[in-house]
């Protein structure tokens, strides 16, 4: 780790950079900004080899625990639904023993349509108390705004006398380095 110490006190040395002034300054700055970002990829690929090792490391400790762990469950599950009762004296659904809670929940109830929903849709749209049960969602097609905006015409001026127009948001800047090999900006490992 003597190596990635001393590359975090001359990255901190080196945090102060000057403007380029000229052309051979912005390209020197630029090198260096790549060679950085090499190095950087490297670092993290680095990280990544180590965590996949760990996790790799970790699945195969758990494994024989998660297998041996779900066969004590699949064989108290069914013992459970025949003496809950008698453990909760039918006042809970759960009860602690030997260190673990064991309990019982209700499942979930689910919409189960016996017909197509455009059927169902059909029949209640004709029902006076069907609007309860069926949703209606307007919004604008932004896409068609924003190309009809972006024609001259007129709907784009009924869109713009509405207060819709279109907005360019700014220029961003970026940089990152080629990664053609043979380059100044490759990384000499």
């Amino acid at each position: 780790m003597a190596g990635a110490s001393g590359r975090a006190a001359a990255g901190q040395r080196n945090a102060a950079v000057r403007a380029p002034r000229s052309l051979t300054e912005a390209q020197r700055l630029c090198e260096g900004f790549a060679a950085i970002d090499a190095e950087i990829a490297a670092i993290e690929e680095a990280r990544d080899v180590a965590i996949a090792a760990a996790n790799a490391q970790v699945d195969r400790d758990l494994a024989p625990l998660l297998t041996r762990r779900e066969a004590i469950r699949a064989k108290l599950e069914p013992w459970w639904a025949e003496n809950s009762g008698v453990l909760t004296q039918g006042m809970r659904k759960s009860a602690e023993l030997g260190g673990c809670i064991l309990k019982s929940a209700s499942g979930r109830q689910s919409l189960v349509l016996a017909v197509p929903e455009a059927e169902v849709i059909a029949a209640l749209q004709k029902r006076a108390d069907g609007r309860l049960y069926l949703r209606s969602k307007v919004e604008l097609v932004k896409a068609a705004v924003t190309a009809a905006l972006g024609n001259d015409g007129p709907e784009a001026e009924m869109l713009a006398a509405l207060g819709l127009r279109l907005e360019r948001g700014p220029d961003v800047f970026s940089i990152q380095r080629t990664g053609q090999a043979g380059t100044q900006a490759k990384v000499q490992r």
